[in-house]
C-alpha cells in the first residue's frame, strides 16, 4: 500500500511539474490581421474627397506586450495591421496611396497608434483603438485624436477571437477618419483657391 501511495505521489508530482512547464512556456502569437468584413458599419463613398497619403505609422502603445487585458494574448506587431487598414479609406472613396515623403496636392498621415487592447465582460470581447493622426494638407497641420470602440461575442474563446474584436474597433476608427479626412479634403481645396 505504501509503494502505491509513493507511486501515486511521484505520479502526481510529475504532473504538476508538466503542467507548470506547459504555463511557462512562451505564448503563441497571434497574428494582427486586418479584415475588412468585421464590422457592423458600411463604408459609403463620400463626396469632394482626395488623395490620401500615408507618410508613417508607428507603434507608440505604452504597453506592447499584449493585446488583452484579462489574458495573455501576445500578438505580432500591428503597424502591418494599421496600414492595411488604412487602405479601407478606399472604399469611402479616397486614392490611397504610402510614400515616406509627403505628396503634393495629397493630404498626407502621420499615424500613430496609442492603444489596442481588449477585455471581456461577460459573453463579449470589448476592444478598443485609438491613433493619434497628424494630419498635413496644404491647409496646414493639425492633430486629429480617432478613438473607437467594437464588440463581439466571445464564441470559443480563442485568442484569435481578441483580434477579431480590435478589427471591429479599427473597422469604427477608419469610417470617423474618413468623415474627418473628408473635411480636410473640402479645405484643403478652398487654401490652395
Amino acid at each position: 500500500m505504501n509503494k502505491i501511495k509513493i507511486a501515486l505521489r511521484t505520479a502526481l508530482s510529475l504532473a504538476f511539474c508538466v503542467a507548470a512547464q506547459a504555463v511557462a512556456a512562451p505564448d503563441e502569437v497571434v497574428p494582427m490581421t486586418y479584415e475588412d468584413t468585421v464590422s457592423d458599419m458600411t463604408p459609403v463613398r463620400l463626396a469632394s474627397v482626395c488623395p490620401i497619403n500615408i507618410v508613417q505609422v508607428s507603434d507608440q502603445r505604452p504597453g506592447k506586450e499584449g493585446i488583452s487585458t484579462v489574458s495573455p494574448v501576445v500578438a505580432s506587431a500591428p503597424e502591418p495591421w494599421i496600414y492595411s487598414g488604412l487602405e479601407r479609406l478606399q472604399a469611402y472613396g479616397f486614392t490611397v496611396q504610402r510614400s515616406s515623403q509627403p505628396v503634393a496636392n495629397a493630404v498626407n498621415l502621420n499615424v500613430r497608434l496609442i492603444r489596442a487592447y481588449t477585455w471581456n465582460t461577460d459573453m463579449r470581447i470589448n476592444g478598443m483603438v485609438a491613433m493619434d493622426v497628424d494630419v498635413m494638407s496644404s491647409g496646414g497641420q493639425r492633430t486629429e485624436k480617432i478613438r473607437a470602440a467594437g464588440s463581439k461575442t466571445n464564441m470559443w474563446g480563442a485568442k484569435s477571437e481578441h483580434v477579431t474584436a480590435l478589427n471591429y474597433s479599427l473597422n469604427h476608427a477608419l469610417h470617423k477618419m474618413a468623415h474627418v479626412l473628408q473635411s480636410e479634403c473640402t479645405q484643403a481645396r478652398l487654401a490652395m483657391r
